[in-house]
Protein backbone atom coordinates (compact mmCIF):
# COMPACT_ATOMS: atom_id res chain seq x y z
CA UNK A 1 0.00 0.00 0.00
CA UNK A 2 1.14 3.58 -1.24
CA UNK A 3 -0.90 5.85 1.35
CA UNK A 4 -3.51 5.30 3.42
CA UNK A 5 -6.32 8.08 3.76
CA UNK A 6 -9.06 9.22 5.51
CA UNK A 7 -12.16 8.32 3.97
CA UNK A 8 -12.58 11.24 1.24
CA UNK A 9 -15.76 11.16 0.46
CA UNK A 10 -18.53 13.48 0.90
CA UNK A 11 -22.06 12.30 2.30
CA UNK A 12 -25.16 13.69 -0.16
CA UNK A 13 -28.58 14.77 1.05
CA UNK A 14 -30.57 16.35 -2.55
CA UNK A 15 -33.52 17.33 -2.38
CA UNK A 16 -34.35 15.24 -5.11
CA UNK A 17 -32.34 12.67 -3.83
CA UNK A 18 -31.11 10.97 -7.31
CA UNK A 19 -28.65 8.36 -7.86
CA UNK A 20 -25.83 8.42 -10.02
CA UNK A 21 -23.74 5.48 -11.18
CA UNK A 22 -20.72 4.79 -8.70
CA UNK A 23 -22.50 6.07 -6.01
CA UNK A 24 -22.67 3.87 -2.65
CA UNK A 25 -25.48 3.63 -0.99
CA UNK A 26 -25.07 2.89 2.84
CA UNK A 27 -27.97 1.65 5.00
CA UNK A 28 -27.48 4.01 8.04
CA UNK A 29 -30.95 3.19 9.85
CA UNK A 30 -32.17 -0.08 10.79
CA UNK A 31 -30.40 -3.27 11.62
CA UNK A 32 -30.14 -5.59 14.22
CA UNK A 33 -27.10 -7.00 16.73
CA UNK A 34 -26.67 -9.88 14.43
CA UNK A 35 -26.89 -7.65 11.22
CA UNK A 36 -25.72 -4.68 11.61
CA UNK A 37 -26.06 -1.15 9.49
CA UNK A 38 -23.33 0.53 7.44
CA UNK A 39 -23.82 -2.24 4.74
CA UNK A 40 -22.86 -1.06 1.22
CA UNK A 41 -24.46 -1.09 -2.12
CA UNK A 42 -22.61 -0.05 -5.48
CA UNK A 43 -25.22 1.71 -7.46
CA UNK A 44 -24.28 1.14 -11.24
CA UNK A 45 -27.36 1.59 -13.07
CA UNK A 46 -27.61 4.55 -16.05
CA UNK A 47 -30.24 5.98 -17.12
CA UNK A 48 -32.48 6.19 -14.42
CA UNK A 49 -34.52 7.89 -12.19
CA UNK A 50 -33.85 6.15 -8.93
CA UNK A 51 -33.08 7.95 -5.37
CA UNK A 52 -32.98 6.95 -2.11
CA UNK A 53 -34.14 6.91 1.26
CA UNK A 54 -34.18 8.04 4.87
CA UNK A 55 -32.47 4.60 6.16
CA UNK A 56 -29.79 5.27 3.69
CA UNK A 57 -27.39 7.66 3.28
CA UNK A 58 -25.05 8.66 -0.21
CA UNK A 59 -21.23 8.39 -0.94
CA UNK A 60 -19.91 9.98 -3.67
CA UNK A 61 -16.06 10.17 -4.31
CA UNK A 62 -14.47 13.46 -5.00
CA UNK A 63 -10.97 12.09 -5.29
CA UNK A 64 -9.57 10.57 -8.56
CA UNK A 65 -7.61 8.66 -5.86
CA UNK A 66 -9.52 6.11 -6.15
CA UNK A 67 -12.33 4.11 -8.08
CA UNK A 68 -16.16 3.59 -6.63
CA UNK A 69 -15.92 -0.28 -7.07
CA UNK A 70 -12.50 -0.45 -5.20
CA UNK A 71 -14.22 1.72 -2.43
CA UNK A 72 -17.50 -0.77 -2.04
CA UNK A 73 -15.39 -3.71 -1.69
CA UNK A 74 -13.15 -1.73 1.10
CA UNK A 75 -16.35 -0.69 2.79
CA UNK A 76 -18.19 -4.11 2.25
CA UNK A 77 -14.71 -5.59 4.03
CA UNK A 78 -15.49 -2.82 6.69
CA UNK A 79 -18.65 -4.23 7.25
CA UNK A 80 -18.02 -7.65 7.07
CA UNK A 81 -15.12 -7.51 9.89
CA UNK A 82 -17.98 -6.11 12.34
CA UNK A 83 -16.59 -2.57 11.84
CA UNK A 84 -19.97 -0.40 11.54
CA UNK A 85 -21.15 -2.52 14.87
CA UNK A 86 -19.01 -1.09 16.84
CA UNK A 87 -20.83 2.40 15.54
CA UNK A 88 -24.20 1.92 15.40
CA UNK A 89 -26.21 3.72 18.39
CA UNK A 90 -29.54 2.93 19.38
CA UNK A 91 -32.36 4.69 19.86
CA UNK A 92 -36.32 3.59 20.66
CA UNK A 93 -34.87 -0.20 19.69
CA UNK A 94 -33.44 0.91 16.17
CA UNK A 95 -30.02 0.92 15.52
CA UNK A 96 -28.52 3.88 14.33
CA UNK A 97 -25.05 4.25 12.16
CA UNK A 98 -22.88 6.88 12.95
CA UNK A 99 -21.67 9.07 9.96
CA UNK A 100 -19.36 11.07 11.74
CA UNK A 101 -17.41 8.07 13.20
CA UNK A 102 -18.29 5.82 9.84
CA UNK A 103 -16.21 8.87 7.29
CA UNK A 104 -13.61 8.51 9.23
CA UNK A 105 -12.95 4.90 8.11
CA UNK A 106 -9.23 4.55 6.69
CA UNK A 107 -9.28 3.46 3.14
CA UNK A 108 -6.13 2.19 1.15
CA UNK A 109 -4.69 4.19 -1.60
CA UNK A 110 -3.48 1.77 -4.06
CA UNK A 111 -2.29 2.79 -7.67
CA UNK A 112 -5.02 2.55 -9.83
CA UNK A 113 -4.33 -0.58 -11.81
CA UNK A 114 -3.98 -2.69 -8.76
CA UNK A 115 -7.24 -1.24 -7.56
CA UNK A 116 -8.61 -2.72 -10.40
CA UNK A 117 -6.87 -5.97 -10.57
CA UNK A 118 -8.04 -6.48 -6.90
CA UNK A 119 -11.94 -5.64 -7.82
CA UNK A 120 -11.44 -7.88 -10.68
CA UNK A 121 -10.19 -10.65 -8.45
CA UNK A 122 -13.43 -10.40 -5.96
CA UNK A 123 -15.55 -9.86 -8.43
CA UNK A 124 -14.46 -13.04 -9.92
CA UNK A 125 -15.21 -14.63 -6.66
CA UNK A 126 -18.67 -12.86 -6.33
CA UNK A 127 -19.02 -14.66 -10.21
CA UNK A 128 -18.27 -17.68 -9.14
CA UNK A 129 -20.66 -17.47 -6.22
CA UNK A 130 -23.74 -16.24 -8.29
CA UNK A 131 -23.54 -18.80 -10.17
CA UNK A 132 -23.56 -21.59 -7.73
CA UNK A 133 -26.71 -20.15 -6.49
CA UNK A 134 -27.96 -19.58 -9.86
CA UNK A 135 -27.53 -23.71 -10.10
CA UNK A 136 -29.09 -24.36 -6.75
CA UNK A 137 -32.63 -21.94 -8.62
CA UNK A 138 -32.08 -24.57 -11.35
CA UNK A 139 -32.51 -27.72 -9.59
CA UNK A 140 -35.80 -25.69 -7.38
CA UNK A 141 -37.08 -25.44 -10.28
CA UNK A 142 -36.49 -28.84 -11.53
CA UNK A 143 -37.84 -29.86 -8.32
CA UNK A 144 -40.93 -27.76 -9.16
CA UNK A 145 -41.74 -29.23 -12.45
CA UNK A 146 -41.00 -32.68 -11.62
CA UNK A 147 -43.49 -32.52 -8.66
CA UNK A 148 -46.50 -30.57 -11.42
CA UNK A 149 -45.62 -33.57 -13.95
CA UNK A 150 -46.42 -36.03 -11.48
CA UNK A 151 -49.31 -34.72 -10.07
CA UNK A 152 -50.40 -31.35 -11.12
CA UNK A 153 -51.27 -28.10 -9.49
CA UNK A 154 -51.42 -29.25 -5.53
CA UNK A 155 -54.77 -26.95 -5.30
CA UNK A 156 -56.56 -26.97 -8.20
CA UNK A 157 -56.01 -30.69 -8.32
CA UNK A 158 -57.03 -31.23 -11.82
CA UNK A 159 -55.81 -34.74 -12.16
CA UNK A 160 -58.50 -35.42 -9.30
CA UNK A 161 -56.38 -36.73 -6.61
CA UNK A 162 -57.45 -38.03 -3.07
CA UNK A 163 -57.47 -35.25 -1.16
CA UNK A 164 -57.46 -35.55 2.88
CA UNK A 165 -57.25 -31.97 5.37
CA UNK A 166 -54.16 -32.17 7.22
CA UNK A 167 -55.41 -32.70 10.46
CA UNK A 168 -56.58 -36.26 8.86
CA UNK A 169 -52.57 -37.06 8.13
CA UNK A 170 -51.62 -35.59 11.54
CA UNK A 171 -51.39 -36.75 15.33
CA UNK A 172 -51.03 -33.15 16.80
CA UNK A 173 -50.65 -29.73 15.32
CA UNK A 174 -49.71 -26.99 17.80
CA UNK A 175 -48.27 -24.29 18.18
CA UNK A 176 -45.50 -22.96 21.11
CA UNK A 177 -45.46 -20.27 23.87
CA UNK A 178 -43.00 -17.18 24.76
CA UNK A 179 -41.46 -18.64 28.08
CA UNK A 180 -42.14 -16.18 31.13
CA UNK A 181 -39.63 -13.81 31.44
CA UNK A 182 -39.42 -13.62 27.29
CA UNK A 183 -36.26 -13.20 26.18
CA UNK A 184 -34.51 -12.62 29.20
CA UNK A 185 -34.83 -16.62 29.80
CA UNK A 186 -32.58 -17.31 26.64
CA UNK A 187 -28.99 -19.02 27.71
CA UNK A 188 -26.03 -18.79 25.82
CA UNK A 189 -26.09 -23.10 25.10
CA UNK A 190 -29.06 -25.52 25.76
CA UNK A 191 -32.16 -26.35 23.91
CA UNK A 192 -32.54 -24.82 20.44
CA UNK A 193 -35.53 -22.85 21.12
CA UNK A 194 -36.82 -22.13 17.07
CA UNK A 195 -38.50 -18.55 16.31
CA UNK A 196 -40.04 -17.82 13.25
CA UNK A 197 -37.04 -15.40 11.68
CA UNK A 198 -35.56 -19.62 12.19
CA UNK A 199 -37.81 -21.15 10.06
CA UNK A 200 -37.76 -20.50 6.06
CA UNK A 201 -38.81 -22.14 2.97
CA UNK A 202 -37.71 -25.63 2.88
CA UNK A 203 -34.81 -24.60 5.44
CA UNK A 204 -33.88 -24.19 8.83
CA UNK A 205 -31.80 -21.02 9.61
CA UNK A 206 -29.82 -20.95 13.39
CA UNK A 207 -27.52 -17.80 12.62
CA UNK A 208 -30.00 -15.59 14.91
CA UNK A 209 -31.20 -18.99 16.81
CA UNK A 210 -32.16 -18.58 20.93
CA UNK A 211 -31.65 -21.36 23.19
CA UNK A 212 -33.34 -22.17 26.74
CA UNK A 213 -32.30 -24.16 29.20
CA UNK A 214 -33.33 -27.40 30.85
CA UNK A 215 -35.72 -27.01 33.61
CA UNK A 216 -37.82 -23.93 31.53
CA UNK A 217 -37.79 -26.47 28.11
CA UNK A 218 -39.43 -29.18 30.62
CA UNK A 219 -41.99 -26.47 31.43
CA UNK A 220 -42.69 -25.96 27.63
CA UNK A 221 -43.49 -29.81 26.86
CA UNK A 222 -46.30 -29.66 25.10
CA UNK A 223 -44.19 -28.05 22.25
CA UNK A 224 -41.26 -29.69 21.94
CA UNK A 225 -40.13 -30.63 18.95
CA UNK A 226 -39.59 -34.69 17.80
CA UNK A 227 -37.62 -35.64 14.84
CA UNK A 228 -39.45 -35.05 11.03
CA UNK A 229 -41.69 -32.33 12.40
CA UNK A 230 -42.98 -30.32 10.29
CA UNK A 231 -42.74 -26.55 11.69
CA UNK A 232 -44.78 -23.40 9.72
CA UNK A 233 -44.75 -20.06 10.53
CA UNK A 234 -47.84 -18.48 12.01
CA UNK A 235 -47.65 -14.24 11.66
CA UNK A 236 -45.71 -12.65 9.35
CA UNK A 237 -46.11 -10.26 6.01
CA UNK A 238 -47.82 -12.13 3.08
CA UNK A 239 -46.60 -9.49 0.50
CA UNK A 240 -43.05 -9.26 0.82
CA UNK A 241 -40.12 -11.92 -1.71
CA UNK A 242 -39.41 -13.76 1.30
CA UNK A 243 -43.34 -13.33 2.80
CA UNK A 244 -42.91 -14.85 6.29
CA UNK A 245 -46.31 -15.99 6.33
CA UNK A 246 -46.75 -19.63 6.44
CA UNK A 247 -42.84 -20.62 5.56
CA UNK A 248 -42.55 -24.31 6.08
CA UNK A 249 -39.48 -26.80 7.11
CA UNK A 250 -38.93 -29.82 8.44
CA UNK A 251 -37.02 -30.51 11.69
CA UNK A 252 -34.56 -33.27 11.30
CA UNK A 253 -32.62 -32.89 14.79
CA UNK A 254 -33.74 -35.47 17.95
CA UNK A 255 -36.82 -35.95 19.68
CA UNK A 256 -37.04 -33.14 22.41
CA UNK A 257 -33.79 -31.30 21.17
CA UNK A 258 -35.64 -27.81 20.53
CA UNK A 259 -38.57 -25.68 21.28
CA UNK A 260 -41.02 -23.38 19.28
CA UNK A 261 -42.33 -20.18 20.33
CA UNK A 262 -46.04 -18.59 19.86
CA UNK A 263 -45.12 -17.87 15.99
CA UNK A 264 -44.36 -21.20 15.39
CA UNK A 265 -46.91 -24.29 14.22
CA UNK A 266 -45.84 -27.54 14.69
CA UNK A 267 -46.91 -30.70 12.69
CA UNK A 268 -46.78 -33.99 13.98
CA UNK A 269 -47.78 -36.74 11.28
CA UNK A 270 -48.67 -39.84 11.57
CA UNK A 271 -47.00 -42.99 10.68
CA UNK A 272 -46.64 -43.84 6.93
CA UNK A 273 -47.56 -40.42 5.81
CA UNK A 274 -44.39 -39.39 4.04
CA UNK A 275 -43.19 -36.38 5.41
CA UNK A 276 -41.10 -34.36 2.58
CA UNK A 277 -43.90 -35.34 0.07
CA UNK A 278 -46.35 -33.20 2.34
CA UNK A 279 -43.80 -30.58 3.17
CA UNK A 280 -43.39 -30.10 -0.62
CA UNK A 281 -46.97 -29.49 -1.08
CA UNK A 282 -46.71 -26.79 2.06
CA UNK A 283 -44.17 -25.14 -0.13
CA UNK A 284 -45.77 -24.59 -3.51
CA UNK A 285 -46.45 -21.65 -5.24
CA UNK A 286 -49.55 -22.67 -5.15
CA UNK A 287 -50.43 -23.50 -1.73
CA UNK A 288 -49.12 -19.90 -1.02
CA UNK A 289 -51.63 -18.46 -2.67
CA UNK A 290 -53.75 -20.30 -0.69
CA UNK A 291 -52.41 -19.30 2.49
CA UNK A 292 -52.81 -15.32 0.73
CA UNK A 293 -56.37 -16.19 0.61
CA UNK A 294 -57.02 -17.73 3.77
CA UNK A 295 -55.28 -15.66 6.69
CA UNK A 296 -56.34 -13.16 8.70
CA UNK A 297 -55.61 -9.94 10.23
CA UNK A 298 -54.28 -6.46 9.15
CA UNK A 299 -52.59 -4.88 6.42
CA UNK A 300 -48.95 -4.92 7.89
CA UNK A 301 -49.01 -8.28 9.55
CA UNK A 302 -51.37 -11.23 9.05
CA UNK A 303 -51.94 -14.77 10.79
CA UNK A 304 -52.94 -18.41 10.06
CA UNK A 305 -54.97 -20.02 12.89
CA UNK A 306 -54.86 -23.59 14.04
CA UNK A 307 -58.00 -24.16 11.92
CA UNK A 308 -56.47 -22.93 9.14
CA UNK A 309 -53.53 -25.56 9.58
CA UNK A 310 -56.13 -28.09 10.27
CA UNK A 311 -58.28 -27.82 7.34
CA UNK A 312 -55.08 -27.47 4.70
CA UNK A 313 -56.10 -29.68 1.66
CA UNK A 314 -53.30 -32.34 1.32
CA UNK A 315 -53.77 -34.45 -2.48
CA UNK A 316 -52.86 -37.79 -1.60
CA UNK A 317 -52.10 -39.95 -4.40
CA UNK A 318 -50.87 -43.33 -4.10
CA UNK A 319 -48.04 -43.87 -1.44
CA UNK A 320 -45.91 -45.50 -4.47
CA UNK A 321 -46.12 -42.28 -6.27
CA UNK A 322 -45.34 -40.03 -3.40
CA UNK A 323 -42.73 -42.26 -2.44
CA UNK A 324 -41.01 -41.49 -6.48
CA UNK A 325 -41.22 -38.12 -5.72
CA UNK A 326 -39.41 -38.03 -2.35
CA UNK A 327 -37.10 -40.12 -4.20
CA UNK A 328 -36.29 -38.08 -6.95
CA UNK A 329 -36.84 -34.74 -4.22
CA UNK A 330 -33.91 -35.97 -2.29
CA UNK A 331 -31.58 -36.63 -4.75
CA UNK A 332 -32.07 -32.59 -5.92
CA UNK A 333 -31.56 -31.79 -2.13
CA UNK A 334 -28.29 -33.71 -2.42
CA UNK A 335 -27.04 -31.60 -5.12
CA UNK A 336 -28.04 -28.98 -3.91
CA UNK A 337 -26.45 -29.17 -0.72
CA UNK A 338 -23.01 -30.32 -2.22
CA UNK A 339 -23.33 -26.93 -4.66
CA UNK A 340 -24.02 -24.77 -0.73
CA UNK A 341 -20.91 -26.14 0.36
CA UNK A 342 -19.03 -25.34 -2.56
CA UNK A 343 -20.84 -21.70 -1.81
CA UNK A 344 -19.36 -21.70 1.82
CA UNK A 345 -16.27 -22.54 0.27
CA UNK A 346 -15.89 -19.45 -2.21
CA UNK A 347 -17.63 -17.17 0.66
CA UNK A 348 -14.66 -18.53 2.99
CA UNK A 349 -12.17 -17.69 0.27
CA UNK A 350 -13.54 -14.25 -0.46
CA UNK A 351 -13.53 -13.11 3.21
CA UNK A 352 -10.07 -14.22 3.39
CA UNK A 353 -8.97 -11.67 0.31
CA UNK A 354 -10.54 -9.31 1.60
CA UNK A 355 -9.01 -9.53 4.71
CA UNK A 356 -5.95 -10.09 2.68
CA UNK A 357 -6.22 -6.79 1.05
CA UNK A 358 -7.92 -4.48 3.33
CA UNK A 359 -7.40 -5.60 7.43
Amino acid sequence: MTNVAFLDVEEKQYATRKLFPGDIIIEKSGGTDKQPVGRPILFNIKDNEYSFSNFTSTLRISSNEIIPSFLHKVLYAKYLQGVTLRMQSKTTGIHNLDFKAYKKILIPILPIEMQESIVAELDGIDETIAELRQQIADLDILAQSTFYDMFGDPVSNEKGWEVKKLKELSNKISNGNTPKGGSQVYVEEGILFLRSQNVWKNRLELDDVAFLDYETHAKMSESSLKHNDILITKTGRVNTENSSLGRAALFTGEDDSANINGHVYLVRLKDGVLHKFILYILISESFRELIRRVCVGGIDKRQLNKNHIADFPIIFPPLAMQQEFVEKFEAIEEAKAELNVQIAEMQTLLASRMDYYFD
